[in-house]
């Protein structure tokens, strides 16, 4: 009678490992498009006998069976650290791709309408003057073609400034979005510590953390640290941002100096570190070379001005005042302050203007730097396109890793299903049997030659 009553509660054991199993089964299903998920599984444990004795010997009525030991997430941990960090290093170059063709995009060489064809314009206006130095005219169109030079250089400065002004921008949503993600994993911390010393079931709450922890690694290089209680550790540029309960805030400086805490660090992962790198040392490079070809045109124009007398017989005054790009502009309107004549008096003399015209073949002219500064904005920007398509391909295989061992697979999940519905329909049979020999035993036994 025991081992018969001991086999209904190993049946029922078995009916509600089966239930439990297709209740992980259908979770999975459920959120098998649900972003930052992490396939579960049913982890199962024999409770056959008593401990100490072999089986066979000892079998305590009401013992033995399944039983159910937990939910375990399919997830690999070194996998999924290595997850983080290809995408801290895809962030990294798709920002500075993205900056460096915003960055050429100001310089649209070669055009029709760029700097460089203005430039040549400019020069080939003080040919046009030396053929006709006493005329009005040409001295009027050379006037008109330095005004456009010296606009397209205040608009190109600007333009620069406009990028610097939304990486800034973009900069500090990424550090308060950071931030906040370090807040919620502080706070998680704490719930996932509770429920991995009460037993009760933190996957959700796991999935959460390791979906924080690889946003915190694609912003801001965030290298996190899992604890054996489930908690997770975040550091930023080497210092501390989560440790266990407590978030110590990112902060950024005028200068675009990052802190954590009262402690500067030097970002080297995640939109933000190329974000810095570009307010820092992108565009203040691109804006100091772009003032040196202003600045070179300027001193080479004035010079030429300096050189030769007006229209009226006098010394030639500057062409050009202010300094770099952004404050380059025309000294004078009047068309008749062009010194075009190389001797005094000489109204009609076109030889400095010959002379200027040919400034810009000099080997240190402005045309020359301007296409310096062209041919290294291109080849940065070539350059930064490909390694961003190349870590994108990196990023996209390690997510594919990723994804075989912890997404959702349809197949798989019908599989087991399967699996579970056939053992739920043996232990289903089992109790059938089972009560049919209780009936016997119980209504039957000893009732033969009755009347």
């Amino acid at each position: 009678m025991s081992g018969t009553f001991g086999g209904l509660g190993q049946a029922a054991s078995a009916l509600n490992a089966a239930r439990y199993g297709l209740g992980v089964v259908s979770q999975n299903i459920a959120n098998a498009n649900t972003p930052g998920y992490t396939r579960q599984a049913t982890q199962l444990a024999s409770a056959d006998g008593v401990a100490g004795s072999p089986s066979i010997f000892t079998r305590a009525a009401g013992l033995g069976g399944v039983t159910i030991a937990g939910t375990t997430r399919l997830n690999d941990p070194v996998l999924d650290a290595r997850v983080r960090s290809e995408h801290s290093r895809s962030a990294v170059a798709d920002t500075t791709a993205n900056q460096l063709s915003s960055i050429e995009a100001v310089f649209p060489e070669p055009s029709d309408t760029g700097l460089s064809e203005q430039l040549s314009s400019f020069w080939n206006s003080w040919a046009s003057v030396a053929n006709d130095p006493g005329s009005t005219a040409p001295r009027a169109v050379l006037m008109q073609r330095a005004a456009t030079v010296t606009n397209t250089f205040n608009a190109m400065s600007a333009s620069l400034s406009g990028i610097a002004a939304s990486a800034s921008e973009d900069l500090g949503r990424d550090l308060a979005t950071a931030n906040s993600m370090a807040d919620q994993v502080a706070a998680l911390n704490g719930q996932i510590v509770v429920a991995t010393a009460t037993g009760a079931d933190a996957n959700s709450l796991l999935d959460q953390r390791d979906q924080l922890l690889g946003q915190l690694s694609a912003l801001v290089g965030g290298v996190a640290t899992i604890n054996a209680n489930g908690s997770a550790d975040v550091s930023v540029g080497g210092q501390p941002v989560v440790a266990g309960v407590v978030a110590t805030a990112i902060s950024l400086s005028p200068s675009n100096q990052v802190s954590v805490g009262a402690t500067a660090v030097t970002l080297t992962g995640g939109s933000a570190a190329a974000r810095v790198t570009a307010l820092t040392t992108t565009i203040p490079g691109y804006r100091g070379q772009l003032d040196a070809v202003a600045n070179s045109l300027m001193s080479a124009v004035n010079g030429a001005q300096a050189s030769g007398y007006d229209l009226a017989g006098n010394p030639g005054a500057a062409m050009f005042t202010g300094s770099g790009a952004a404050g380059i502009t025309v000294a004078f309107t009047g068309p008749a302050a062009i010194a075009a004549s190389g001797s005094p008096g000489g109204n009609f003399d076109g030889s400095n203007a010959l002379a200027a015209s040919g400034l810009g073949t000099q080997p240190a002219s402005a045309d020359k730097v301007y296409a310096a500064l062209v041919g290294s904005i291109g080849g940065a920007s070539a350059l930064a396109s490909q390694q961003s398509a190349t870590q994108s391909a990196v990023t996209n295989s390690v997510d594919a890793l990723q994804t075989s061992t912890s997404g959702v697979s349809y197949d798989d999940e019908v599989g087991n299903m399967l699996t579970y519905q056939h053992a739920y329909s043996a232990a289903s049979r089992v109790l059938t049997t089972l009560d049919d020999m209780l009936d016997t035993l119980i209504n039957h036994t000893g009732m033969v030659g009755r009347s």
